[in-house]
């Protein structure tokens, strides 16, 4: 019985090891904006049925991107939503660290969330949505016309179109 046990209990952890689960398959693509391909974009596959958890890949530098669901490569079939947004960056602070003189500065001067005067800053208006460097009707799954299925019959082509609004 002890070795049934243990048995059990080493399966269950290769299971969690391998993947994220029964039903996962591997979902990869690229990106392109007008053809050109897209580095740095956040692609996020919903479930179009509201429920079960999303999947999110990163962009390389040739636009290729592979999801994975709660941090283990894969995603579980059915019907997706996808969204596509590749945040603005702001100039100086991909190097910047908390508490430097530079981020300091750039609090100060009233970034969003930051400090003016030493006293917290707050927006006085809601935001009218996600900010993105792409056109924003992929940024939002109430908006974007991208959808998939998973399994896919082999990798996804994202074709974005900045005319789109």
């Amino acid at each position: 019985m002890m070795r049934k046990s243990t048995s059990l209990v080493v399966v269950l952890i290769l299971a969690g090891i391998v993947g994220c689960g029964p039903g996962a398959a591997k979902v990869e693509g690229t990106v392109t904006l007008d053809g050109n391909p897209v580095e740095g974009a956040v692609v996020t596959f919903m479930p179009t049925d509201g429920t079960g958890t999303y999947a999110t890949g990163t962009t390389d530098a040739s636009g290729k991107f592979s999801l994975s669901t709660s941090g283990k490569p894969g995603v579980k079939k059915g019907d997706y939503k996808v969204t596509v947004m590749k945040n603005k960056v702001v100039p100086g602070a991909v190097d910047m660290k908390p508490g430097s003189p530079e981020y300091e500065k750039m609090m100060k001067k009233g970034a969003p969330g930051g400090l003016t005067g030493g006293k917290p800053q707050f927006p006085t208006t809601a935001p009218s949505g996600p900010t993105s460097e792409l056109p924003s009707v992929y940024a939002s799954a109430m908006t974007t016309p991208l959808s998939e299925k998973v399994p896919p019959s082999g990798p996804i082509t994202l074709a974005l179109d900045s005319k789109k609004k």
